[in-house]
């Protein structure tokens, strides 16, 4: 009964069949949640020490993707979401965000150019 944290004896032998039963199947939940908090963790170290390569040639060098925890979990706006009731919301990484899409200045050129 340590499992269950239980070592009151009086208790122990009042307790139902079907009480026990739930509380070992309780205690399995219990330690799923906390297998998968693990690996959520180890996955979590791994993001965070993600790098990516800059530059070419003789200048090339690792960046880490992320600079700050704000970059994989905004904080402030978690706070402000549960406030509102909404859940928490990861900072989406979106890896062809810079590289696909031209900056707005490109835009804005375009467009005069089209208007002409």
């Amino acid at each position: 009964m340590s499992e269950l944290g239980i070592y009151d004896l009086s208790y122990i032998e009042k307790m139902t069949l079907c009480e026990f039963n739930y509380r070992m199947y309780a205690l399995e939940y219990e330690r799923l949640k906390e297998e998968y908090d693990l690996y959520k963790l180890a996955f979590a170290i791994r993001d965070a020490e993600a790098t990516k390569q800059v530059g070419t040639g003789k200048n090339k060098k690792e960046e880490y993707l992320f600079n700050s925890v704000n970059d994989i979990l905004d904080y402030e706006k978690n706070v402000k979401r549960l406030n509102k009731g909404e859940p928490i919301e990861l900072e989406i990484l979106d890896k062809n965000k810079d590289d696909n899409k031209p900056s707005l200045d490109v835009l804005k050129q375009i467009r005069n150019h089209n208007k002409k």
